[in-house]
């Protein structure tokens, strides 16, 4: 199993902990054949050998926590790029925008894939939109922008801004790029 399969997997059991209650077990599992990939026959799951019966409710959430998710409601949003080209493509709801930009192959940075420690995934909204992002950007969050070349009042980090159903033509703008050493 690849590393980052295994860690998708890990991801998902792990969201899925609270679903797992052995009063509604009815089978054992073992997770010999799990292991991590850098330790020899390590178990992953050691605390976790049991899983539902296929007939209980707790199976089925677990099914459908394991799932892709493929069926998630998706909205409309507008990339704007450097060049001035416009792109409007489908944004899952409840992911971030820089993970959108990526899904769709629009050149967005994200040099920390997220981790709110750069600011190369950095959006200029719309103003008519600003508002209704729902949320201000954190502390964390104003000092990147305040490294972010053609920062605006309406600057903020794709990595930050979720997707939510009322984002339904949301427009978003990549600034230009500026080099900081010339």
């Amino acid at each position: 199993m690849s590393t980052g399969l295994l860690t998708a997997t890990l991801r998902n059991y792990m969201r899925c902990l609270p679903l797992l209650k052995p009063s509604h077990c009815s089978r054992v599992v073992h997770c010999s054949s799990l292991v991590a990939p850098t330790r020899s026959r390590t178990t992953l799951f050691a605390p976790f050998k049991t899983v539902p019966s296929e007939s209980s409710n707790h199976f089925q959430s677990m099914k459908r926590c394991l799932s892709d998710n493929s069926e998630k409601k998706t909205v409309k949003v507008q990339f704007i790029d450097r060049d001035g080209d416009s792109f409007i493509v489908d944004a899952k709801i409840g992911e971030n925008l820089m993970k959108v930009a990526h899904q769709h192959d629009i050149d967005l940075e994200g040099a920390c894939e997220g981790t709110l420690s750069c600011c190369t995934c950095h959006l200029v909204v719309h103003p008519d939109w600003y508002d209704q992002l729902g949320s201000e950007p954190c502390e964390d969050e104003l000092d990147m922008l305040d490294m972010a070349y053609g920062l605006t009042d309406t600057s903020r980090l794709g990595c930050q801004v979720v997707v939510r159903e009322n984002f339904e033509g949301l427009v978003v703008r990549i600034p230009p790029y500026e080099p900081q050493y010339t």
